[in-house]
């Protein structure tokens, strides 16, 4: 080895599925010179997605799988072999995408019954709505998982007092944001945006399940177009089980349904939208927030989503609403269509605060740490 040159760390990231975001961020991490770093996937989805992604050469495990859905929110695929996997490997950091799989929780083990110390990634935070059985088994199974990692990989701020609430260390946590290519999808945008019309577009990106809560906006938007003076048009990007029942409560309305869209067909539909809005249940985060803010949209939020406690600041750049209140979501919306140059505004300052959720910079900062740990 040259003299002052860093030693190879052999890191391998362990987590549900591929994932449009994240693959980029991680060709970014893979390009740090002393990691070499092993992708793999649990399977090719556990939240039966239907995106399209590219997982490049990350390693996708094949087994069977658990139903779990209605329980854990995604399925449970059936993966021993990545005991064999990372033993081969010779690994001298792991990072663990959450606790509730056996690919997750095999590298857990596996990390600590050879004292290999693995950095632990959180989306979790306290305001999702579980069930009393749910929160006492992650109180259990947490704190024999939280405080044992050599560090941790958050989301942002709500996903942060999570993982302090279990017993992270706070100088062993960095920001691994949730995010895109903040500056090329603006640029993106802006080629795209053409004149506008008279009518104020809502757009909602994300599946059509109960947890995005599509029957809410559409029911608030209901009542946003009695209360407004601008004419509005709801655009629902996005599939799922709900969408037959949505298309039936939506007769009448100005609603389209455009189904699942990737690539410049989404990023056309942000260039045409002029408010964001996603009410969900529980999220989270929602990738879908930095992509309304990077293409300069107002932002109408629960306070359920993740992304809200980063990304929106109320009266700023967007409204923070409750989920389930109806009637208040329905206020926001009917203001900001009544208002251009408020949405211009908040437009704007959209684009300041995702500003900083860049893929290099939360890089630096996790491959720090994991030179801190394979060290100590």
């Amino acid at each position: 080895m040259v003299e002052g040159a860093r030693r190879l760390i052999r890191v391998a990231y362990v987590a549900g599925e591929p994932n449009p975001s994240r693959v980029p961020h991680l060709r970014v991490l893979a390009a740090v010179d002393d990691i070499d770093l092993t992708v793999v996937y649990a399977a090719a989805t556990v939240h039966r997605r239907t995106w399209t992604v590219d997982p490049g050469e990350a390693i996708v495990l094949r087994g069977p799988r658990l139903p779990t859905t209605r329980v854990l929110h995604h399925d449970y695929p059936l993966t021993p072999q990545l005991w064999r996997l990372l033993d081969r490997g010779r690994f001298d950091c792991v990072i663990v995408g959450g606790w509730s799989l056996m690919a997750t929780q095999l590298a857990i083990v596996w990390a600590r019954t050879h004292r290999v110390p693995y950095l632990l990634i959180s989306e979790n935070h306290l305001r999702e709505p579980r069930p009393a059985w749910v929160r006492g088994l992650k109180s259990i199974v947490l704190r024999h998982v939280v405080p044992q990692a050599a560090g941790h990989l958050v989301t942002g701020t709500l996903a942060r007092e999570h993982q302090l609430a279990y017993g992270a260390r706070p100088d062993r946590i960095v920001i691994w944001p949730n995010t895109v290519d903040v500056a090329g999808l603006a640029r993106r945008v802006d080629e795209l945006r053409g004149e506008r019309g008279q009518e104020v577009t809502v757009l909602h990106v994300g599946r059509l399940i109960r947890e995005k809560a599509p029957d809410e906006l559409l029911a608030a938007f209901a009542r946003a177009c009695e209360r407004a003076a601008t004419p509005l048009r709801l655009v629902l990007v996005g599939d799922g089980p709900l969408e037959p029942a949505l298309r039936e409560r939506a007769r009448g309305l100005p609603v389209e349904f455009r189904g699942l869209l990737e690539g410049d067909a989404l990023v056309q539909a942000y260039a045409d939208a002029d408010i964001f809005a996603l009410f969900s249940r529980r999220e989270t985060w929602g990738i879908v927030v930095n992509e309304a803010a990077a293409a300069g949209l107002p932002l109408v939020l629960t306070d359920r989503v993740g992304a809200a406690a980063d990304l929106l600041v109320p009266g700023e750049n967007g409204e923070l609403v409750r989920s389930g209140e109806v009637d208040a979501q329905a206020r926001a919306l009917a203001e900001l269509a009544d208002d251009p140059a408020l949405r211009g505004r908040y437009g704007a300052r959209s684009r300041e605060l995702v500003s900083p959720f860049t893929y290099e910079a939360s890089v630096e900062e996790l491959a720090r740490l994991i030179r801190a740990v394979v060290g100590a």
